[in-house]
């Protein structure tokens, strides 16, 4: 959901490379306006209709004609996102949000995400944290993946709602549970800090491997570094190196510092 900057210098952490109490000082991403808009295709892939037939040979002005007539959440849900990009139609947040307001009454999640996006940003409408929080949480409470991630940024840093730790901990865990990368990071800090949750290293490092597991290069990073120092998994510099490395490979920078830390060094890759 939200968009990061560069590869190890804007993190949501700082590497403490001769730190053995603990991995690093942790702190909530900063909550960003930068999220992206759920797009049509990619949630209405596989729906069948006229309209979509039509969409899909860019035949816009054809698809929002037969969307309207479908008179349905799914149909005010693509009126909306095409008028906020701009096909068929000028390109008008301030219709879109009409059109997202009108489907997400309806129950309709995206639109309920989307809606919550443009108060975030103030884009279409007047920007209202509340607002953004409150639509969020309709589509979180249908396990929308990105607005569980975004309601509990929102607790975590008190934007919107009361700050409440165990709440984010609680969406955090419900987008994590759905494969949202950045949650499992995330949730992974919150086991290792105690923050939100029990203190548990065991649940830091599965979540953080999880993550791992999908190709983020930090969780990489990190994992590598909790099998060199045994932080919630035994030590086992075999698999250290192979994770550093990973990450290497992704351009992170403290990865090569710490194989050289280990006895390895890129050049040495068997």
């Amino acid at each position: 959901m939200w968009q990061h900057g560069g590869k190890s210098d804007k993190r949501s952490m700082m590497y403490k490379g001769h730190e053995h109490a603990r991995l690093y000082d942790f702190a909530y991403p900063r909550l960003l306006a930068t999220g992206t808009l759920l797009l049509l295709l990619a949630l209405l892939s596989g729906c069948a209709g006229t309209a979509m037939e039509s969409y899909r040979q860019k035949d816009y002005k054809g698809a929002l004609r037969e969307f309207r007539a479908e008179n349905d959440p799914e149909g005010e849900f693509a009126i909306g996102v095409m008028h906020y990009k701009g096909e068929g139609v000028a390109r008008d947040p301030v219709v879109a949000a009409t059109w997202f307001r009108l489907a997400a009454g309806h129950g309709h999640a995206g639109a309920q995400y989307n809606l919550g996006l443009l108060y975030l940003k103030g884009e279409g409408v007047a920007r209202d944290l509340n607002e953004a929080a409150h639509w969020f949480r309709l589509a979180a409470e249908q396990k929308n993946v990105k607005a569980c991630y975004n309601l509990g940024l929102m607790y975590a840093r008190g934007e919107g709602v009361a700050r409440a730790r165990g709440e984010a901990a609680r969406w955090m865990r419900l987008a994590a549970e759905q494969g949202h990368v950045r949650a499992r990071i995330d949730l992974a800090f919150m086991y290792l800090k105690g923050d939100g949750v029990a203190r548990d290293r065991g649940e830091a490092f599965h979540w953080m491997h999880e993550a791992a597991g999908q190709g983020d290069g930090e969780a990489e990073l990190l994992v590598g570094l909790m099998y060199a120092r045994g932080i919630g998994v035994a030590k086992d510099r075999g698999e250290a190196v192979a994770w550093l490395r990973k990450a290497a490979d992704q351009g992170f920078s403290p990865a090569e510092r710490y194989l050289k830390e280990l006895g390895e060094s890129e050049t040495e890759k068997p």
